[in-house]
């Protein structure tokens, strides 16, 4: 894999997050207050009142942008903890796959030495089977030689059997009896030295059977071996993937860690500026008539529109897909 297809995938998750920021962000900046705040029947005289309310208009403000912060951090935080608990259900799946790969890799290499020995074998038998058909080969010449011989011997003993017969039935006998191996040294010759003879043809589809497995046998044995390769390749493969799953695991958990005390820095935030909002002099201030300096906001602090909250969610979300797209590409870069 090159390296622009390793980081392909967290190019395009950051790229997408960074979009639902900006989008979130564009909507929040159009949706967040509603039109500039007026200050109506405002005596003249009471400028440092003026001045007091733009300074409470503010807090007001800061209190809308902490509130975004918080439900924007509290998505990111929900998000992490997800995110990590996707990665730890990972890691426990490929630890479990890289077993089974271990299992497997060890089982192909047994078949394949299983292999060998068969192969091993059958080559020893193609060769067995060659010696044997150059023996019947040899044994048919000798066989020939043999049968022509004892026809030979048979004829010229023949006179002398029927000439023994009244005086010496003992040697008309064995003269019989070499007549009957004149027929069988005949036989023998035929089935040994004819290549057209049951024996012969036998012995061919016998060595022909013998190539065909070891042939065979050799294909196996280069199947066999490029499966324990495979195999192994597999295993080892997974053992990577779950070094990695258990970095990502650890960069997921130190990411919902991160995500967690930005929520709670976030909540303190607008903990202190409504406290301040509330605790503010503004009814304690001498001269300074509510009605006259009425605060008109377009939208309360603490109502938000459809739009806000779909912000909000956008926002959540990007910051989400930003840090999954960070660790995505620090683990890759870890296993390159």
């Amino acid at each position: 894999m090159t390296r622009a297809q390793r980081f392909r995938l967290p190019a395009v998750l950051a790229a997408v997050a960074l979009l639902l920021m900006f989008g979130s962000a564009a909507v929040l900046l159009t949706d967040r207050g509603g039109p500039a705040a007026h200050v109506a029947d405002e005596p003249a005289e009471n400028s440092a009142n003026s001045e007091l309310e733009q300074a409470l208009q503010v807090l007001r403000q800061n209190n809308l942008n902490a509130t975004f912060l918080t439900a924007g951090t509290q998505q990111a935080a929900a998000g992490a903890g997800q995110l990590s608990d996707g990665a730890r259900q990972l890691a426990t799946g490929l630890g479990q796959a890289r077993d089974g790969s271990g299992q497997l890799a060890s089982g192909a290499s047994e078949l394949a030495d299983g292999i060998v020995q068969v192969d091993t074998g059958a080559q020893e038998l193609r060769a067995g089977m060659n010696e044997f058909n150059g023996g019947i080969v040899q044994l048919g010449d000798g066989a020939v030689q043999i049968s022509a011989g004892v026809d030979e011997l048979v004829g010229l003993l023949l006179p002398l059997k029927e000439a023994a017969a009244p005086f010496s039935p003992q040697v008309a006998d064995a003269l019989a009896q070499l007549e009957e191996l004149r027929g069988g040294s005949a036989e023998l010759a035929f089935q040994l030295g004819n290549p057209n003879s049951d024996f012969r043809v036998g012995a061919a589809q016998l060595q022909d059977g013998t190539v065909q497995l070891s042939d065979g046998t050799q294909q196996l044995r280069a199947g066999g071996f490029e499966l324990r390769d495979g195999a192994i390749e597999l295993r080892d493969g997974l053992v990577l993937l779950t070094n990695g799953s258990g970095e990502l695991v650890l960069g997921t958990d130190q990411l919902a860690d991160g995500a967690g005390q930005i929520e709670q820095k976030a909540s303190k935030l607008t903990d202190s500026v409504n406290n301040v909002v509330r605790n503010s002099p503004r009814e304690n201030r001498g001269g300074v008539d509510p009605a006259a300096t009425e605060v008109v906001l377009a939208q309360p602090a603490n109502e938000l529109t459809p739009a806000t909250a779909a912000a909000l969610t956008g926002m959540g979300a990007g910051m989400t897909l930003l840090g999954s797209a960070l660790v995505v590409a620090f683990s890759r870069r870890r296993t390159q």
